[in-house]
């Protein structure tokens, strides 16, 4: 982490210094107030600049990147919930739109200035309300018997689960892959082609890919 980083090079370097004595004109209070503020600013300066979505500087607002996304509950990915939706409600101008099915177009450049170029806006386009424990889906989706899926009550065939997302930077590199368990909305988008699954599964259970992932290289992109 950033802030963790800088922190232990303030650290050093304080270290380094004990026992050396800094005469300043008209005491060291001033002094070590002035010290304190640039060393606290040092630090909030490097968290803010690593806290930014990373987003290649050349690309234009209208640039589209390609994401294969899909909900994997048990052993099985969930119908319907990566569908096309009706015709009239895919906006090609928006940040983020439904190419195929289980295909979401976005515009990095455009998310990154709003910075919210994290999965919180996938999940938004589908309609899905999602917690560190629990997932809540439109209400014309059926799963888990019309209940939200959560870990306190949902068992995959008697097994207690667990929410996780697994994302895969390059579709095409599936041995490559990230696990998240929490602060799911703050999973970054990054790249394009990138797979990603939110999965509700028993403990040490692995998460395939979703199918739309073999096609997210070949949809159409603007700019």
């Amino acid at each position: 982490m950033a802030r963790s980083s800088s922190a232990q090079k303030i650290a050093r370097l304080a270290q380094k210094g004990k026992g050396k004595k800094v005469r300043f004109q008209g005491g060291s209070t001033f002094a070590t107030v002035i010290l304190a503020i640039v060393l606290l600013g040092s630090i909030l300066v490097a968290y803010a600049r690593q806290s930014e979505p990373v987003v290649d500087a050349s690309l234009t607002a209208e640039q589209q990147y390609a994401l294969s996304f899909g909900v994997y509950f048990c052993d099985q990915f969930i119908d319907g919930i990566a569908a096309v939706p009706a015709a009239d409600a895919i906006d090609p101008e928006a940040s983020t739109s439904i190419a195929a099915e289980g295909v979401v177009l976005w515009k990095p450049q455009v998310l990154a200035g709003e910075r919210k170029a994290k999965l919180g806006t996938i999940f938004d386009l589908y309609g899905l309300a999602v917690t560190d424990s629990s997932i809540t889906f439109p209400s014309a989706v059926s799963v888990n018997e019309g209940q939200p899926v959560s870990e306190d009550t949902t068992e995959c065939n008697g097994e207690p689960g667990s929410l996780v997302v697994v994302s895969w930077p390059d579709a095409a590199d599936s041995a490559n892959s990230d696990r998240s368990i929490a602060s799911f909305d703050g999973v970054r988008l990054t790249n394009d082609n990138m797979a990603i699954v939110l999965a509700f599964i028993p403990d040490g259970a692995e998460v395939p890919q979703p199918d739309s992932a073999a096609e997210v290289s070949t949809v159409p992109r603007q700019g």
